[in-house]
C-alpha cells in the first residue's frame, strides 16, 4: 500500500472525498495544524520522570546513533 499527503483547499475537500470514494480509495483526514501530534496530551509519570532526569544531566549520552542502537541490541 502507498500513502500520499495531499493538501486540498477546504472548498474542494467534499469533491475530492466523493471522487476518492468513487474510485474505491480509502483515506484518512489529518489535521495539518497538529500534524500527527496531540498538543493536549499530558505525559504519564514515568515519562515526566525520564524528562526530568535528562534535564538534570542524568541521561545516557551516545556519540552517534549507531552507538545508541548498539547499546539496545
Amino acid at each position: 500500500m502507498e500513502s500520499f499527503v495531499i493538501h486540498i483547499p477546504t472548498k474542494k475537500a467534499g469533491l475530492v472525498k466523493e471522487l476518492l470514494k468513487e474510485l474505491g480509495v480509502t483515506f484518512d483526514k489529518v489535521d495539518t495544524d497538529l500534524g500527527n501530534c496531540n498538543k493536549n496530551h499530558v505525559p504519564n509519570a514515568e515519562t515526566i520522570k525520564a524528562m526530568n532526569e535528562v534535564k538534570e544531566g542524568k541521561g545516557v549520552k551516545f556519540a552517534s546513533a549507531d552507538d545508541l542502537f548498539a547499546s539496545i541490541k
